[in-house]
C-alpha cells in the first residue's frame, strides 16, 4: 500500500494526470461544426465554454426563434463576447428541421 501511494503521489508531482481525467479539453470539444438550428443538447455540450445549462438556453432561444447567424447566439443568456471566440469555428446556421405532423421532433 505505501508503494502505490508513493507511486501516485510521485506521478502527481511529475505532472502525470489521473486517469479519470485523462481526456484533454481538445479531446472532448473535438466537434468540427454545429448547426445551431439542429444540434441536441449532447452536441452543444461538446462545445467549449457549454454546459447543460448553456445548451438547454440555446434550445431555448432556438425554440423561440431559429438563429439565422452564428451571432445570433450571443443573445443567448449566458454567451458573451469571450465565449463567443472560442464558440465560432465551430458554429453553423442552417435551416431548422422541419417540424413533423405529429409533433414529434
Amino acid at each position: 500500500m505505501r508503494l502505490a501511494s508513493w507511486v501516485l503521489l510521485a506521478s502527481l508531482c511529475l505532472g502525470a494526470e489521473p486517469a479519470a481525467s485523462a481526456a484533454s479539453d481538445s479531446e472532448i470539444t473535438a466537434v468540427v461544426t454545429v448547426n445551431l438550428n439542429e444540434a441536441s443538447e449532447a452536441e452543444l455540450v461538446r462545445l467549449p465554454g457549454i454546459g447543460p445549462s448553456r445548451a438547454r438556453a440555446i434550445i431555448a432561444y432556438r425554440d423561440r426563434r431559429p438563429f439565422k447567424r452564428p451571432e445570433e447566439i450571443l443573445n443567448v443568456h449566458g454567451i458573451g463576447r469571450k465565449t463567443f471566440r472560442k464558440l465560432r469555428p465551430h458554429l453553423t446556421v442552417g435551416p431548422p428541421r422541419p417540424a413533423r405532423e405529429d409533433g414529434k421532433t
